[in-house]
C-alpha cells in the first residue's frame, strides 16, 4: 500500500469510453482537456490496464469526471464515474482528517502522549511508550519500524494489531525518522474509537463521508463485493493476460481499513479533493477547522533520499497523511495507493486549486504515475 507518486512499487483490452462528465466552471470545461481521452487511452493500453477513472479540478472547480474501460472484463461492464475502487493508502489521509477533527473539538491534542488515551497500550521500550503521539503515528515518525519489517499475516482484528505492538523494536527515536508504517495509522484509528466510543468505519462514514458527499464509499473487500458498480481487481500476467485478484488476497484490508481498505469512485474522490484544496467547508458545511487542514498538509519530517520518489521530487516530506514537495517549482500535496489489483493517486497543487485523481483496476504503477503527471502538468499551463 506504500507509494507515491514519481514513484513504483516494491490481454489488453480494447479501450472503451464510458462517457460521465461534470463541469461545473463558468470559465473551463471538460472540451479544454480534449488530449485527456487520448492520453488515458494510450497509457491503458500500453501499461495493460483494464478500467480507470479520472477527475480534473482547476481553479478550484471540477473540470473533468469520466470512466475509461471496463470494470469487469468477462461482462464489458464501463467504468462510470460512480464505480467504486479500492484507494488504497489514500485511506491514511481520511484517517488523519478524522484525528484532526477530534482535535478540533479539543478531544484528542497531536502532541499528547497515546498512552493517555489507551492506558493499557505497551512497546517493547518503556521509555517509547511514554512519548509517542498523535502527530508521531500520522506522520509515521513513531520510532516503529517501517511495513517491511513488520509480521506479514496481518490480525483478523484492529484489537488484534494494536497488540502487536508490544513485540515489535523502536528503531528510531521518537519523532526522529520517517518509516513508512501502515499498522501506525491503524493506532490513530484505535484511539479514535477509544475517545468517541464508535468504529473508525462508523465515525468515518457519519462525519468524512456524510458532509463530503461520498454516499456509496464504503471499507474493505467486503464493501466492494456488496457494490453493484464496483471495478473488478486485475493483475497483467504475461501469459494469461488479465488475470482476476481473488476477494480474499484483499481480506487483510478488513482490519487495516484506516491504512488503505477505502472505497470509494471518482466523483466521491473529486469532492474529497476540492475539500483538501479549500479552508475545511464543502458545499457550505464545515468539515474541518481551515487550521487543521494547513495542519493535515504542513511537512513534518524529511523523506530519506532512499524513497524512490526523493530523487524527482524537491523537499520531499510527509505531513499528516500526506506527502508533500515540490516539482518545477510547484508545492504539491498528494498521496498513492496499492492494493492487489488496484491503484489510485491523488495530486493536489493548492496555491493553484488544481488536481489530479486517477483510480483503476490494474497494478500498473507507471500508469498512474504518467496520468497524473501529464495531466497535472497540462491544468497548471
Amino acid at each position: 500500500m506504500i507509494r507515491n507518486w514519481f514513484g513504483r512499487r516494491l490481454a489488453v483490452c480494447a479501450v472503451s469510453i464510458a462517457v460521465a462528465v461534470v463541469t461545473t466552471s463558468e470559465d473551463v470545461s471538460a472540451a479544454d482537456f480534449p488530449a485527456a481521452d487520448d492520453l488515458m487511452a494510450r497509457l491503458m493500453s500500453t501499461h495493460n490496464v483494464a478500467g480507470a477513472a479520472l477527475s480534473l479540478i482547476k481553479d478550484g472547480r471540477i473540470v473533468l469526471e469520466k470512466g475509461y474501460g471496463f470494470r469487469d472484463l468477462e461482462t464489458h461492464a464501463p467504468v462510470t464515474e460512480t464505480t467504486l475502487f479500492n484507494i488504497g493508502s489514500i485511506s491514511k489521509s481520511y484517517t488523519a482528517l478524522g484525528v484532526a477533527q477530534l482535535v478540533d473539538q479539543q478531544q484528542v491534542g497531536l502532541d499528547a502522549p497515546v498512552l493517555g488515551y489507551i492506558p493499557d497500550f505497551r512497546l517493547s521500550d518503556p521509555q517509547a511508550v511514554q512519548a509517542v503521539t498523535l502527530r508521531q503515528l500520522l506522520s509515521h515518525t513513531s520510532g516503529l519500524p517501517a511495513d517491511e519489517h513488520w509480521p506479514p499475516q496481518v490480525p483478523p482484528t484492529r484489537a488484534g494489531i494494536v497488540g502487536e505492538f508490544a513485540n515489535m523494536p523502536i528503531t528510531a527515536q521518537p519523532g526522529a525518522r520517517f518509516q513508512y508504517c501502515s499498522r501506525c495509522i491503524v493506532l490513530a484509528a484505535y484511539i479514535l474509537e477509544r475517545v468517541t466510543g464508535q468504529s473508525w468505519e462508523a465515525y468515518t462514514r457519519a462525519h468524512v463521508f456524510e458532509p463530503v458527499g461520498m454516499i456509496t464509499a464504503s471499507f474493505g473487500p467486503h464493501g466492494l463485493e456488496q457494490a453493484s458498480d464496483r471495478a473488478q481487481p486485475y493483475r497483467h500476467d504475461a501469459v494469461l493476460g488479465d488475470v482476476p485478484v481473488p476477494w480474499p488476497r484483499l481480506q487483510y484490508l478488513e482490519p487495516l481499513a484506516p491504512g488503505g481498505g477505502i472505497n470509494a469512485s471518482i466523483n466521491e474522490m473529486a469532492r474529497y479533493a476540492l475539500l483538501q484544496l479549500g479552508d475545511g467547508m464543502l458545499s457550505g458545511r464545515r468539515v474541518v477547522s481551515a487550521q487543521m487542514i494547513t495542519e493535515l498538509h504542513r511537512p513534518e519530517i524529511a523523506v530519506g533520499p532512499d524513497w524512490p520518489a526523493a530523487a524527482r521530487i524537491q523537499n520531499l516530506h510527509y505531513a499528516l497523511g500526506w506527502f508533500t514537495g515540490d516539482v518545477h517549482g510547484v508545492h504539491l500535496v498528494y498521496h498513492n495507493g496499492a492494493n492487489p489489483g488496484f491503484r489510485a493517486a491523488i495530486v493536489l497543487a493548492p496555491s493553484a486549486k488544481a488536481g489530479v485523481v486517477v483510480l483503476t483496476n490494474g497494478e500498473s504503477d507507471r500508469f498512474t504515475d504518467a496520468a497524473t503527471r501529464t495531466l497535472l502538468e497540462q491544468l497548471l499551463r
